[in-house]
């Protein structure tokens, strides 16, 4: 079954999660992408804002989809939504954070 095949075949109450979720989602993935680009900082002074953000981004992006293929699995429809929520959340942040490199920062 491919990937939009399943998407499809949720029901409303996954959907309806998935978007309850998303706010608080995006907020949890942003700080956690702040925060470990901050904690690299301190731990490898000197390091280019560019490598700090994607190495950050990738430990953010690690830990989401392991968190987002848990609650995949999961039979529960809140859990399936929830996992939505995490997978979106860390898109909007992702294109977030580099439109803000390479616009605002000029990268």
């Amino acid at each position: 079954m491919t990937a939009l095949a399943r998407l499809n075949g949720q029901d409303s109450r996954v959907w309806s999660t998935a978007t309850w979720s998303a706010p608080l989602t995006t907020q949890l993935v942003l700080a956690l992408v702040i925060v470990t680009t901050w904690l690299l900082g301190k731990w490898f002074p000197g390091t280019g804002a560019v490598v700090l953000f994607v190495a950050g981004a990738g430990a953010a992006f690690l830990l989401c989809a392991g968190i987002t293929l848990l609650l995949a699995r999961s039979s529960s429809s809140r859990a399936r939504g929830i996992a939505l929520g995490v997978v979106g959340s860390y898109a909007v942040v992702l294109v977030g954070g580099l439109l803000y490199g390479l616009w605002i920062l000029a990268w």
